[in-house]
């Protein structure tokens, strides 16, 4: 990848001592629902590295908890590779999607390893959970999952986003708007919608989203081309503008820097909305704690990239996979 100086003002608060717990219980849990079932599949989840993700986004969360988000994130990884890499399907991904939205509305009995898979981490995930917090996750995971049916018509038809449309897909494509979320268990938190509809807090969220989404078609560019999935903001500045590749990254970390100025803005508006709303007490700090984890996940989802051998190998190993998953 061509070098590029990153924006990154936000700090590191370090990592979790129990990763090694945590990804033991993932590889358990992934092995028990039959999701790693080949070495390819195992090698390409080695290389994802789940745990490493959490334990720097919730560098304080307990053991368990980490465990749980781990193993989310590794579900959550697999479902990307069944449609990312893979030829696209329309007709397949309707049906992985139909499977897992059977589990959300409770309308049917899972069908399908990932259904099945899902309608545990379901069940466990929305433990203790206010009804807000449901549906609002509820609906961030129905709006990730359809964006891969969008990518696989795209891909078929050719007609790719203009880079505002892309944007604004990215943000539920990237799937984090459901991380954010999760990550409330692990901090002792569940806002309110009172709170979720700040405009700051939406702002800042977004932003969030969108720069991790941005940064990790960064540093995926590679693999991405290799595999001729052109849903990535480089391959498409490229192509809709004709840049070369020093040129459309260099657009793309500009978005990234407005993405950080997005957050540090929200973050300033933040406790002013918070007296004109009238939201005080637990709800108030709650609100402000969660606001300061938004940017130690943006810091953490940089520093994991590049401990990730998903996104520093070449191509030909990092898209190594094993066959689809039914």
């Amino acid at each position: 990848m061509d070098a590029i100086e990153l924006f990154m003002p936000f700090d590191a608060a370090g990592l979790n001592p129990a990763e090694p717990e945590a990804e033991s219980g993932m590889w358990s849990w992934l092995e028990a629902c039959g999701l790693v079932p080949t070495e390819p599949t195992r090698r390409r989840m080695e290389r994802t590295r789940p745990a490493r993700m959490y334990a720097l986004w919730c560098p304080r969360a307990e053991a368990d908890e980490l465990t749980l988000l781990s193993q989310y994130t590794a579900w959550a990884f697999i479902v990307d590779d069944q449609f990312d890499i893979e030829i696209p399907d329309p007709s397949r991904c309707l049906e992985a999607i139909s499977a897992i939205e059977d589990v959300l509305d409770g309308t049917a009995t899972p069908s399908g390893v990932l259904a099945v898979a899902f309608a545990d981490l379901w069940e466990r995930l929305r433990r203790g959970r206010s009804a807000t917090w449901r549906v609002a996750v509820r609906e961030e995971i129905r709006d990730w999952l359809w964006t891969y049916y969008i990518e696989s018509v795209g891909r078929l038809s050719g007609n790719l986003p203009d880079l505002d449309t892309y944007r604004a897909h990215r943000r539920d494509g990237v799937a984090l708007y459901v991380f954010l979320d999760i990550s409330e268990r692990a901090e002792g938190v569940d806002l309110g919608a009172a709170i979720r509809h700040l405009p700051a807090m939406r702002s800042l969220r977004a932003a969030a989203v969108e720069h991790m989404g941005l940064f990790n078609d960064v540093l995926s560019v590679a693999s991405d081309e290799a595999s001729g999935y052109l849903y990535n903001s480089v391959l498409l500045a490229q192509y809709h503008h004709g840049h070369s590749r020093a040129q459309a990254l260099q657009l793309v970390n500009d978005m990234l820097s407005e993405c950080v100025q997005r957050m540090i803005e929200a973050v300033q508006r933040l406790p002013t909305e918070l007296d004109d709303a009238g939201i005080t007490g637990r709800e108030r700090a709650d609100a402000l704690a969660t606001a300061g984890n938004y940017t130690t996940y943006v810091r953490a989802n940089h520093d994991y990239h590049y401990q990730a051998a998903r996104y520093t190998s070449a191509p030909a190993e990092a898209l190594e996979h094993g066959l689809p998953l039914t």
